[in-house]
């Protein structure tokens, strides 16, 4: 017969889960519209390894982790778009671990067509980009897609962790014009990805202040000294249980967030600065974002080891150190 303390310890086990809010999928770069592919390119320039998001890598990429999102991709500004039929095939072979967030554009004439046609067209939320897409967040056009949004009972991912190409309007980045949106609809889940930057502060504010707004890792994660200044802060502001595990896939890769978020307290051993508690950063990484956002519903956490090794307290080596 198990003690308590046992039974306690496998129910924990069972419903530990980690769930990468932002992964993306593509058969061809260019999909993405030229401008955005060309600030890829020029971009990631001098890494070994290219961005790789074909089904395969994405695939290969998602087992570290027991569910992941697929976002759309839907950019008018420069003229690009992902195939949604093959987002909706990676999703449908997945076994219900991952969760596809269709692309909106605001600046459609189908916008609100696409949003009410979502749920059938077997999205689980929307996702769209006022900077990159070039529309202010409280634009008529805009505010519409929220109202649906909420009336669907769809969350709301915000952002772009990849290059900004020239043509991305940054006045309308500022996560403090959506503090209208999440007035008007108090129950709309808004999740702005990367801590907002390169406005934290502005981030901060709004999840301090509406229940509904989150944020992710995606992007920041890959920058040590900001994840860690960002997680600082999240956690004198109170609001650490607001942030959600995101790698921003191809940008970055699962178990290389993982590890980043586990690591962050490397930078400061043995200095006399604050650390983010070990307890903290696990429940940043392993938080059921699905049934949090109403996602649907979650799936049975996989048998692996990697995660839970990651989280020894034992001083992880950073990217490029050696010895």
């Amino acid at each position: 017969m198990r003690t308590p303390c046992a039974v306690a310890a496998a129910r924990l086990h069972s419903t530990w889960m980690i769930v990468d809010l932002e992964t993306r999928l593509w058969m061809r770069i260019d999909d993405l519209g030229d401008e955005v592919a060309s600030a890829v390119r020029r971009n990631t320039a001098g890494r070994w390894l290219q961005p790789d998001a074909s089904p395969e890598s994405h695939q290969s990429a998602a087992r570290t982790v027991d569910a992941a999102v697929v976002l759309g991709y839907r950019n008018n500004n420069v003229r690009g778009a992902i195939a949604e039929a093959h987002l909706v095939e990676a999703v449908s072979r997945s076994e219900g671990r991952l969760f596809y967030a269709r692309a909106v554009d605001p600046t459609s004439n189908d916008a609100i067509a696409l949003v009410e046609g979502a749920r059938s067209a077997g999205a689980s939320g929307i996702w769209l980009d006022p900077a990159l897409q070039g529309f202010h967040p409280a634009d008529t056009r805009a505010m519409k897609i929220f109202d649906r949004a909420e009336a669907n009972q769809l969350p709301v991912f915000i952002g772009w962790s990849g290059p900004t190409p020239p043509s991305a309007r940054l006045e309308y980045a500022r996560p403090y014009l959506l503090d209208e949106v999440a007035r008007a609809f108090p129950r709309l889940a808004m999740i702005i990805g990367g801590f907002g930057a390169p406005f934290l502060h502005e981030t901060l504010a709004l999840l301090s202040k509406h229940d509904r707004v989150f944020t992710h890792t995606a992007g920041v994660a890959a920058r040590p000294w900001e994840l860690l200044h960002a997680l600082e802060l999240c956690r004198d502001h109170g609001v650490d249980r607001k942030v959600l595990f995101a790698s921003g896939f191809p940008f970055d890769a699962p178990v290389r967030a993982i590890e980043a978020i586990y690591g962050v307290n490397t930078m400061v051993h043995g200095t006399g600065l604050p650390r983010v508690a070990r307890t903290v950063l696990r429940e940043i990484i392993e938080r059921d974002s699905i049934s949090l956002l109403g996602l649907g519903r979650p799936p049975a956490p996989r048998e692996r080891d990697t995660s839970r090794a990651l989280a020894s307290e034992a001083p992880l080596r950073m990217t490029g150190e050696t010895g």
